[in-house]
């Protein structure tokens, strides 16, 4: 089983909303189970009947709201009735719903893009949907068998309540615009073959293969998207893809080793200063991405190919990349 926080989830990437769909593969036809557990738990009136939702689901007490970690059901069953009984709590149930109005949209988008998944690898899961409202509990939990969504988390800018412990430029992604990308990346990740050695290089590549792989089973959803960036963002990078190469070569960081070196441009930052101060944070990703596109377009390998390659210096020097500046 594999869980995810969307926090250190890998994330998203896409297109600008006006290009057209990307080539891939018809879906096949994928008919999700779709549980709304909010409006049965937010019913109950008493800490007795929050007991008994706690009882029919089982996999959601313990998954989501880690019952193990009670003495007893109903000590977990009294708090939550407390929390349902709290006025604050009217405001984030509402935002929460008025946010997931529109869910059936992204369901569609989740049906499809396991749709093509299946395409690619036959047994590729259907997970049970679950929805909930927490108090800002947990966000996100996703394995084979369950996708379980905290919707209070992805309320958007507008909502009155946000997670506090999570930093602005990360909490922009949390919104239902971005949650199918989210939760497929992470379902997808699992058949792509880690790259051989500890160049950042090789983790660049690694998530490239993620976001092309993302790329295929959500044709039409934007680059941008996929990878979290901002429409300005994601235009920005294209216009100063030759000065970020350039960049990469010059200081000689593709086969940095160094583990906070690497972090400084995959892992989560507002800004990745050592390039410039608009230069956003996961540019190492958006760049093994890029270098993917090439090798995919230079040598017509497979989707399942790409993915199960794990030599990314091959991949690197097939791929002849060269930014679009050049």
């Amino acid at each position: 089983m594999r869980v995810v926080l969307l926090m250190i989830c890998l994330v998203f990437l896409a297109s600008c909303n006006s290009q057209p769909c990307r080539e891939s593969v018809e879906p096949l036809s994928i008919d999700l189970k779709v549980e709304r557990l909010e409006q049965e738990l937010f019913q109950s009136q008493s800490s007795e009947q929050v007991e008994a939702f706690l009882e029919n689901q089982q996999d959601f007490a313990q998954f989501f709201l880690h019952a193990d970690q009670y003495p007893a059901d109903s000590v977990l069953a009294n708090r939550i009735f407390g929390l349902i009984q709290n006025p604050s709590i009217d405001t984030l149930y509402q935002e929460s719903v008025g946010a997931f109005e529109n869910f059936d949209e992204v369901v569609k988008t989740l049906e499809d893009g396991l749709g093509r998944l299946k395409m690619y690898y036959p047994n590729a899961p259907s997970p049970v949907v679950q929805t909930c409202v927490t108090g800002l509990y947990n966000d996100l939990f996703i394995s084979n068998d369950h996708i379980m969504i905290g919707m209070d988390f992805f309320i958007g800018e507008g909502a009155t309540y946000a997670p506090q412990q999570i930093p602005h430029y990360i909490l922009r992604r949390y919104n239902t615009e971005h949650l199918a990308a989210s939760i497929l990346q992470f379902i997808s990740s699992q058949y792509i073959a880690k790259s051989k050695g500890d160049a950042m290089l090789a983790e660049m590549i690694d998530y490239g293969k993620s976001y092309f792989l993302l790329s295929k089973i959500l044709p039409c959803t934007p680059g941008n998207i996929l990878i979290g960036y901002t429409e300005e963002e994601w235009v920005d990078i294209y216009k100063n893809d030759a000065i970020i190469w350039a960049n990469f070569v010059q200081n000689e960081w593709l086969y940095e080793a160094d583990h906070t070196m690497k972090q400084r441009f995959i892992g989560e930052r507002p800004v990745v200063y050592e390039i410039g101060d608009k230069c956003p944070g996961r540019i190492g990703r958006w760049l093994g991405w890029e270098i993917v596109n090439a090798y995919a377009e230079k040598t017509g390998a497979s989707v399942q190919e790409i993915m199960a390659e794990t030599d990314f210096n091959k991949i690197f020097t097939e791929s002849k990349y060269k930014p679009s500046g050049s």
